[in-house]
């Protein structure tokens, strides 16, 4: 007979979790760790495993005897999974990485986005680190079903301005189901934009080189010598995050003309880690070599500069790509003050901005006047998945209340869920957002508690 029982989920857990009090010692005794187990709370039917047991015996009295219970999800994640390196070699749907890292299905309600070749992967982490990383990178949450199955869905499955007209999962009433309620105001930071990327900043504040074209069979033949009244080719790579000003120069003058498409080869070296980075931005690499240790493909991230290689190790790879370069002329006179040989420069600058169009999305909801923290994740490789994270954001930085209600049982409760709540204290109905869900039952009294966060209109 089972004298007390207690199960709970918070957002984001990815378990069911609780305990129960027993009178048969005989019982205890016949239960290990890991069985299968079913808890009844009312009407609702829990599907749990059994992870812990304790004894507590205070003289010749009736001993206490306390059996932890949780989710089945529990086997995904240490210690019942071992940590273990994971990638995916192909572009993979982010849904079906995730089921295939768990080897079951997910009750998957998210974003579903196709993630490109060589972006997942993973060190030394459980299947539960895999799904986990996955789901956050698009604003969503692990969570477990009662039936024991693994949920995914968005940290905000109705956007926070639409509360007010949305359908509601549960409708609770101070006549009916309403036992106590307890309000605490939080200050929280405004956010209504943020910038979402698809990549991982190289912390670089943009890349230019200008140097003289010393390819044997380029304009200048080699040469890296010049007197008055040359003409020196200059060959000048600039990224895209860059744009390029005037050039000045200190005699002379100097022009565009035009540019071209060129191919670079030289040997990366990698030293225990996983990246290696171009001299030169590529628009995409042609061929590679590895001199010894193969480290597996080559991905060039969207900087253009950074390789990634699928394994960490030290070795050498000669690889050939092209590059976009700008060919510019200068040109000096004869003699500069009455000399024939002197010294001249030509000088480069530029300025970097915010790129769009290629990885970043701006995500905004009213004026944008509360810009947040920029996003950068490199699984965000749709503007759907970014949209999916900025909401997230955005939703996040609403004015939220949190509010904390107890009521009599009932089933269904899932953090995630809308739930509209007539109080007829203070005169008034209002909507909230489930955050956490606890269950309770001694003898036959069971009630249920309830996190949520209510959306008031802010004064900012």
């Amino acid at each position: 007979m089972i004298l007390s029982a207690n199960l709970s989920q918070a957002e984001g857990d990815f378990a069911w979790s609780g305990t129960l009090e027993l009178s048969d010692p005989a019982a205890f005794q016949r239960i290990r760790i890991d069985d299968p187990i079913t808890v009844q709370m009312g009407e609702e039917l829990f599907e749990m495993i059994v992870d812990n047991k304790m004894l507590e015996r205070d003289g010749v009295g009736m001993p206490r005897l306390t059996v932890s219970v949780i989710s089945p999800t529990a086997r995904f994640t240490s210690p019942r999974a071992t940590p273990a390196d994971h990638s995916w070699v192909f572009p993979m749907l982010a849904r079906a990485a995730a089921a295939e890292a768990i080897n079951e299905t997910i009750e998957w309600e998210l974003v579903d986005w196709l993630i490109p070749a060589g972006r997942l992967e993973f060190h030394d982490a459980t299947p539960l680190d895999v799904v986990k990383t996955i789901a956050e990178a698009a604003g969503g949450r692990i969570e477990s079903t009662p039936e024991g199955r693994l949920r995914v869905r968005h940290r905000f499955p109705v956007a926070v301005p639409a509360w007010a007209t949305a359908p509601v999962d549960h409708v609770l009433t101070d006549e009916a189901d309403n036992l106590s309620c307890r309000e605490s105001h939080t200050l929280r930071t405004r956010v209504n934009k943020v910038l979402v990327r698809g990549y991982l900043p190289t912390g670089s504040t943009g890349f230019l080189t200008a140097e003289v074209d010393g390819r044997i069979d380029g304009p200048n033949e080699g040469r890296t010598t010049f007197y008055g009244g040359d003409v020196v080719h200059l060959m000048v790579h600039v990224g895209d995050d860059v744009t390029l000003l005037d050039p000045l120069v200190s005699t002379g003058v100097v022009w565009l003309d035009g540019q071209e498409e060129t191919t670079i080869t030289e040997d990366l070296v990698f030293s225990l880690s996983t990246t290696a980075t171009l001299s030169k931005p590529a628009l995409a690499i042609d061929s590679e070599l590895w001199f010894g240790l193969n480290l597996g493909p080559l991905t060039l991230e969207t900087d253009q500069r950074t390789v990634t290689a699928r394994f960490a190790g030290v070795a050498i790879v000669r690889v050939t790509y092209r590059s976009m370069m700008q060919h510019w002329i200068a040109w000096v006179p004869e003699t500069v003050a009455g000399h024939d040989a002197f010294p001249f420069q030509v000088r480069f600058a530029g300025t970097t901005g915010v790129r769009l169009g290629s990885g970043e999305i701006f995500c905004q909801r009213g004026d944008g006047a509360f810009r947040g923290a920029d996003i950068s994740d490199p699984l965000l490789a749709t503007d759907d998945a970014k949209r999916s994270r900025g909401r997230a954001e955005i939703d996040a930085g609403e004015a939220l209340q949190e509010v904390s209600l107890t009521c009599l049982h009932r089933p269904g409760f899932m953090p995630g869920q809308l739930v509209e709540v007539h109080d007829a204290l203070m005169g008034r109905s209002w909507r909230s957002k489930i955050t956490s869900v606890s269950h309770s039952a001694q003898g036959n009294k069971l009630t249920t508690s309830l996190e949520l966060l209510r959306h008031v209109e802010s004064s900012v």
